[in-house]
């Protein structure tokens, strides 16, 4: 039975709902905002419907906020009391789709739409399964013209970095940003071609750290001229910024919608760009109602997931770990942690690890006086000395891990053909 609350100012709509004896309504109508994150407190419950006209000195957003923040298994159906597409558009972002206007829907309708959840979760899984089907046919095509390629010297050196797709991940103001730009740079004198992509089209920042500018000039043009007709190609949105690492910073405009992208198409850019370069970093948005972080870190070789070591952060950290493990499914031990902006206050490397165990911890970047330096200087090109020796420490754990994970794919494919004949 869906668990269920109320807070719309009407008692009726309580009373009704709880006359259909197929939800357990759990309490009278909330009369005010803070009752809600009051009750929420005390038991789980699975759809919240909420009225905009609901009293209370808290916020509507600040209320969203929190009840998204603090249980992210209580879906919202919200009532307005007028068409705002400023404050629909806030909703959208934060996953909330259910949005209606005081007198528009019947109890039978609240009741069918509550119901439906289920059918639609079906069919979000068979879409699901057409699209990893057309995922498959095409990586099979892909992977038979790889076949037909000569193998030469340079595809052999090329096999050892294979599949390395970093994705950084973190909660906001950790650091990924100028983490994912380092961390590309400790590749540069392997001569690996690097790539970085900037998907974090909520905070893009990567092309100001780096002084260029977003877009490459033929697409700024298009967009100046009101000419983007046609859908672009990810390969016209690459920058060069120097002769070993390019950038795509403006990577929401292969969008389908303004915080929407199939997994086909993520996995059809980054399969794409993958037979282009050696080495792929990923920068990520905090947020974790954009489902398109869900499917880019489960494409990714691996993922690395930044943490301040200080009690808040911390709790952040492990609300979000939270989230990738139950809700997206993510595989506790390929999610590996490095301790970011590292100082002499930090709490204890003993205690960290304890507090992460069952994760990989990969080691820890010191709080470096030079990265506002970093920030304001825009340099393309040299990692700082005093980093260098800590990047090359992660690097080389992140080329064991990807040996490691190469070699147990290897016996795996060996044992399934032993197996078959």
């Amino acid at each position: 039975m869906k668990k269920i609350i109320t807070a719309i100012g009407n008692q009726n709509v309580n009373q009704n709902l709880r006359r259909e004896n197929i939800f357990e309504i759990l309490a009278q109508d909330i009369p005010y905002k803070e009752g809600i994150l009051e009750f929420l407190e005390q038991k789980e419950v699975d759809f919240l419907i909420l009225s905009e006209l609901l009293p209370g000195e808290i916020e509507l957003k600040e209320l969203i906020e929190k009840v998204k923040a603090d249980y992210p298994n209580t879906q919202i159906i919200l009532f307005l009391e007028k068409k705002n597409q400023e404050l629909e558009s806030y909703l959208y972002t934060k996953g909330i789709y259910s949005i209606f206007y005081h007198n528009q829907l019947e109890i039978a309708e609240l009741t069918k739409l509550i119901k439906q959840e289920e059918q639609s979760k079906s069919k979000m899984i068979q879409q699901e399964l057409e699209e990893l089907k057309q995922w498959i046919m095409e990586k099979e095509k892909n992977d038979a013209k790889e076949k037909k390629k000569k193998i030469t010297s340079e595809t052999k050196n090329k096999n050892t970095t294979e599949n390395r797709v970093f994705c950084i991940s973190g909660t906001s103001g950790v650091g990924k940003s100028i983490f994912s730009i380092n961390l590309a740079k400790s590749f540069m004198e392997t001569k690996y071609k690097i790539l970085i992509i900037d998907f974090d089209v909520l905070n893009n920042s990567l092309h100001t750290i780096l002084g260029i500018k977003k877009y490459p000039e033929k697409v700024a043009n298009k967009i100046k001229n009101n000419n983007l007709l046609e859908p672009l190609k990810v390969d016209e949105l690459i920058m060069k910024i120097n002769s070993h690492v390019d950038l795509i910073a403006g990577v929401s405009l292969l969008f389908d919608s303004q915080y929407q992208i199939s997994k086909l198409k993520i996995k059809t850019i980054l399969s794409q760009l993958k037979q282009l370069y050696d080495v792929i970093v990923i920068d990520t948005s905090s947020e974790c109602f954009l489902d398109y972080t869900k499917e880019i870190m489960k494409y990714s070789s691996t993922n690395i997931f930044l943490v301040e070591a200080n009690l808040i952060e911390i709790k952040k950290a492990k609300k979000l770990l939270n989230i990738y493990i139950n809700q997206w499914e993510l595989i506790q031990n390929q999610i590996h942690i490095i301790f970011n902006k590292y100082n002499e206050n930090a709490i204890d490397d003993a205690i960290l690890k304890n507090i992460f165990s069952g994760f990989p911890i990969l080691g820890k970047i010191t709080n470096s006086s030079k990265y506002n330096l970093l920030i304001d200087k825009n340099d393309k090109n040299s990692l700082e000395n005093d980093l260098q020796k800590e990047y090359r420490n992660i690097q080389q754990k992140l080329k064991s891990h990807l040996e490691d994970k190469t070699r147990r794919s290897l016996w795996k494919k060996y044992w399934e053909k032993k197996i078959t004949h």
